[in-house]
């Protein structure tokens, strides 16, 4: 099966203050939608044969003539939308699937993976990423259509209806058999665009993008009995559980960097860090090509040599255990952090190392738990004491305990250097 990626470029170089605009593809900085573009196809073609890319002539001359992404084939087909609006960015994915004649995987330009996804998803009639149950974000955007638009598709109606909420799909990853249906979908988004075109200044346009996508690819899919399979379940509305970088690939081997991601230095950071330690020889190539068509200044690295050489050492260790291991391994707190008791209360000193700026935090909520590795101690020891406490159990569920007490120790570790492992070896 051949995995498709899309890319209209004017979303991206449209500036915009709009945390949910997609201007420099939605990221800190522009660099990181380069590396995130050149990951995220670098990792699918570790696993499929056929990689592919659907651009405008724009998108095709940046991402082919000037970065050189090995995608195995690129279709120049979004230039016929370059009449909409910039801010309906999700226009070039869901053009893109509906020109789709044969079962296909579409992935955003942000998502990695480290394990080919399972055929028995992929050869589904509908899959996508995650099912959307009363989130947060739909509400308020949802309400200002159906309080400012002149029409809205009955199968999103009946939908609100039937299920006494709102139930969406979330297109990191997309696709299947019935390619049909996203003829349909492509037909119902224009009209629902096109008939409201005039009254879109009224509403919060970004987050739009996910209705017309999402929520109304849902609705299509119940109205016409089409079942959607998803890769991940359980899925909270932050969506913590799918940008585990500190957690690959021992547990995690997917990460989809969504929304609000895009804007946290710790998640570029990892983007770029995992490019170059996958990838060395396309890293320094396409860095090479940046300094040459770009100013050169904006795209060094901002990971200093020590702190790279930390990244890989760690990507080294854990890219041969498993789950069990990390959960015996002993931790303890970097000799170079302090936790210091104050009148009852409890507050961690230490660096940040993507920034080096000194930090100090009240220890409250889950971070109470740093107290614990002031001697060494193990995930399995950690989760043994834990799975007693009433007290903690009270906010936590705890059959996934385990599971968040081995991301928590990780992301100490590895984002932040406030945690070791007694033993890198």
């Amino acid at each position: 099966m051949k995995v498709i990626q899309s890319f209209w470029s004017k979303p991206s170089n449209n500036k915009s203050e709009d945390p949910n605009s997609r201007y420099k593809g939605g990221w800190l900085h522009q660099k990181h939608a380069f590396y995130s573009q050149a990951l995220s196809c670098l990792t699918f073609k570790q696993f499929y044969d056929q990689v592919e890319l659907y651009t405008d002539a724009d998108g095709k001359h940046l991402l082919i003539d000037i970065l050189n992404i090995p995608y195995t084939n690129v279709h120049i087909t979004l230039d016929q939308i370059d009449k909409y609006n910039s801010k309906l960015w999700a226009l070039g994915k869901i053009f893109t699937y509906a020109e789709q004649n044969e079962p296909f995987i579409h992935c955003d330009s942000d998502v990695f993976i480290w394990k080919k996804l399972p055929e028995l998803l992929t050869t589904s009639p509908l899959f996508a990423q995650n099912a959307e149950i009363n989130f947060p974000a739909y509400e308020e955007a949802l309400n200002d259509v159906f309080i400012n638009f002149d029409w809205i598709p009955t199968e999103l109606i009946n939908s609100l209806y039937k299920n006494k909420g709102i139930h969406a799909l979330n297109a990191g990853i997309i696709g299947g058999q019935e390619t049909h249906f996203f003829k349909k979908l492509k037909e119902q988004v224009l009209e629902f665009i096109e008939k409201n075109d005039h009254l879109l200044y009224k509403i919060d346009i970004g987050i739009f993008n996910t209705i017309f996508e999402q929520q109304l690819a849902f609705a299509i899919a119940e109205k016409n009995n089409i079942p959607v399979s998803y890769y991940l379940e359980n899925v909270d509305s932050d969506f913590s559980k799918v940008i585990n970088f500190h957690t690959v690939p021992f547990q995690s081997q997917y990460v989809h960097c969504i929304g609000y991601a895009k804007k946290s230095f710790f998640a570029c950071e990892q983007v770029e860090a995992r490019l170059k330690y996958h990838f060395p020889e396309f890293y320094d190539k396409l860095n090479n090509r940046l300094a040459k068509y770009f100013d050169e200044n904006s795209f060094q690295s901002d990971i200093t040599p020590e702190r790279m050489d930390f990244l890989f050492n760690l990507y080294d260790w854990v890219s041969n255990k498993s789950v069990d291991d990390i959960s015996n391994t002993t931790f303890k707190l970097n000799p170079l952090c302090k936790i210091i008791e104050e009148n009852d209360s409890y507050f961690l000193e230490h660096i940040i190392p993507q920034t080096k700026n000194f930090q100090r935090q009240e220890l409250k909520d889950w971070n109470i738990i740093l107290l614990y590795f002031e001697e060494p101690t193990t995930i399995n020891q950690l989760y043994e004491g834990l799975s007693e406490d009433e007290t903690f159990l009270k906010n936590t569920n705890k059959e996934t305990l385990k599971d968040k007490l081995i991301s928590f120790v990780m992301d100490k570790t590895m984002l932040l250097e406030i945690l070791q492992p007694i033993s890198t070896h």
